[in-house]
């Protein structure tokens, strides 16, 4: 939480003996982790933000390194990661874009398109890109812009594509160059002083793609999100909602049913106890430092707190806005970023960051509980850095952090809690960004073993501490960024052990999500698209997220344990595995078979 095939074909033909002398090209080095990937940084001429500007000579010039180095990537390494394959893949096409180079984004959308395995990002994928390229080469003005986006987009499966094209309306609508100078100015110019200009490779990514966004997009946002308007309208009269498969696989427990209380922890960013029936020790919260108290439980929000009311509405009309829902709330957030001027961009995303992790593990409590009367809400609070600068990450803090891993699990099993959701995961590649921000070592292959001496110290404590609760049932979210939990080597989600199951999220009709990670790992799935639940002081609002579908198997396993309280942990997850139905790589979560599994008489 809080701010990705190849075949080789050989002709050898016998009557050319010289082709058939040629040794073979050497093999390509197996990439199985982000950690075997190179790190390779640029020094720039100026800052970031002034790039946005510059003569685009002097972008090109930093386009013709990041270029090679990416093909060398491509030419020497076998990547075992579509998300890692489809971002190298993404820069080359901005690269491309941003030259001119039009006649390459036909064949660079066809690999990234290859490389996807969900189809409606495989059907959405590079359309925006061949619009441009179209319009570049044929000199095309908005009107046919916007005719375009109206035919292509709407010529794509709606329900294969409906939350791409409603998700990419929503982005087009918040665009603001404004927004990008602010972000530009007052934070990447603050990382790139720091690193005294030598900065990361991927930054100057991030600068093409920007300058790209303010020359070819911007231009044409009132044609983009006038065609996708109509792609929307029409198929929201047109096509049917997607079934609801989920409510009839679910159950509620009467409260006048013989069952016993059971403890759920939820290990979150804060939970508002005062909605719940609380464990006789409501909780445990641990500061960013890695240092523990029993007070916040629910996160101050500071001096913001005044803000409240207006953050809610910036959060729910964020989720009404990729929902493309027309509400009062959307309105507002899209006029607030609209109106925003550069110096005000830092302060408006930490608010917004703020009013995630404020709302976060309230919203996984409701659904972690819901229909159980018999639950008993156990908060194990980790208050992370909403700021924009990330925390220096120290070895002190990470040996804090792991005696916090440690002191959150005695907590729950001094409390005898039988299932704990985990709606979170960080992986080494946290811990480098945060080192290269501070501009700590001496080279990036430097950072890149500190970051991972650091966060291999509070993995093992993470691992370690949920296995000395064999009698606790951890459930985690695998992740929103359409990867691979091992590759990614996330934790908890990336983790196996016999007391933990990783969720990944499907929709309401059981499809995938477009977001969801996946990986070896990743062994269920339930709903995690526009969930409702609870925020802080009662409100209730949709959310979206592997966040919001961990919980639900969290919700599963103690409605078990409270009918049935002799199960064991093993018993509870066999029956939520062999109770799924399997549909392609996804294994749909089916509460009431898994409750008859275990020969649970339900309503």
């Amino acid at each position: 939480m809080t701010f990705r095939p190849v075949v080789l074909a050989a002709l050898i033909a016998a009557s050319l003996p010289a082709l058939a002398q040629t040794p073979p090209a050497p093999a390509k080095t197996v990439i199985t982790s982000q950690e075997q990937l190179p790190r390779r940084t640029q020094t720039l001429a100026k800052l970031p933000s002034q790039y946005l500007t510059a003569p685009r000579a002097e972008l090109l010039a930093l386009a013709e390194p990041l270029e090679r180095n990416i093909r060398a990537d491509l030419a020497n390494y076998d990547i075992q990661d579509a998300a890692t394959l489809r971002a190298y893949l993404g820069q080359l096409l901005t690269i491309a874009q941003f030259k001119g180079d039009w006649a390459a984004v036909p064949g660079l959308v066809d690999q990234l398109r290859r490389l996807q395995d969900k189809p409606g990002p495989r059907a959405t994928t590079g359309l925006l890109a061949q619009i441009i390229a179209d319009q570049q080469t044929g000199q095309r003005d908005e009107a046919w812009v916007r005719a375009e986006v109206e035919k292509r987009y709407g010529a794509v499966n709606w329900a294969d594509a409906a939350d791409q094209i409603k998700g990419s309306k929503g982005q087009f609508e918040l665009m603001n160059p404004a927004l990008v100078r602010g972000a530009f100015e007052q934070q990447l110019d603050v990382a790139a002083r720091n690193m005294n200009l030598t900065v990361p490779e991927g930054l100057v990514g991030s600068i093409l793609g920007a300058r790209l966004q303010e020359e070819r997009v911007f231009p044409l946002k009132a044609a983009l999100v006038a065609g996708l308007q109509a792609v929307i309208d029409r198929n929201s009269v047109a096509t049917p909602a997607k079934p609801d498969i989920w409510t009839p696989r679910q159950f509620a427990i009467p409260a006048t049913a013989r069952g016993t209380p059971v403890g759920v922890g939820i290990w979150d960013s804060g939970v508002d106890l005062k909605l719940f029936k609380a464990t006789a020790d409501p909780g445990l919260a641990m500061g960013d430092d890695g240092r523990l108290n029993k007070v916040d439980l629910l996160r101050p929000l500071g001096e913001a707190a005044p803000r409240w009311p207006e953050l809610r509405q910036l959060v729910k009309g964020s989720m009404d806005l990729r929902a493309a829902l027309d509400t009062e709330d959307a309105r507002r957030l899209k006029q607030a970023v609209a109106t925003l001027k550069p110096d005000q961009v830092k302060a408006f995303q930490e608010d917004l960051s703020l009013a995630s992790v404020y709302t976060h593990g309230t919203h996984v409590a409701g659904i972690a509980v819901d229909g159980n009367p018999f639950a008993r809400v156990h908060a194990a609070t980790l208050l992370y850095n909403h700021r924009s600068e990330p925390t220096l990450p120290t070895e002190e803090r990470s040996r804090r952090w792991a005696q916090g891993y440690q002191a959150m699990v005695d907590g729950f099993k001094a409390q005898k809690l039988r299932v704990v959701n985990m709606s979170w995961r960080y992986g080494a590649a946290a811990h480098e960004a945060a080192l290269t921000w501070h501009n700590v070592g001496a080279s990036p292959d430097e950072r890149k073993a500190l970051a991972r001496q650091l966060f291999a110290i509070e993995r093992d404590a993470l691992r370690q501490a949920i296995a000395s609760a064999p009698e606790i049932l951890f459930v985690a979210g695998s992740g929103n960024e359409d990867n691979s939990a091992d590759f990614a080597e996330y934790i908890p989600a990336g983790l196996q052990l016999p007391n933990l199951i990783t969720v990944g999220a499907v929709d309401r009709a059981g499809d995938e999500t477009s977001f969801s990670t996946f990986g070896k790992t990743v062994v269920v799935h339930a709903n995690g698209f526009e969930v409702e639940s609870l925020l802080p002081g009662g409100d209730r609002v949709k959310f979206s997220g592997t966040s919001m579908a961990s919980p639900q198997v969290a919700n599963l396993a103690a409605k078990l344990f409270a009918l049935k309280p002799d199960l064991t942990v093993a018993q509870v997850k066999d029956a939520i595995l062999k109770g799924a139905d399997a549909r392609g790589r996804v294994n749909l979560v089916n509460p009431r078979r898994s409750a008859e599994l275990l020969g649970i008489a339900i309503p």
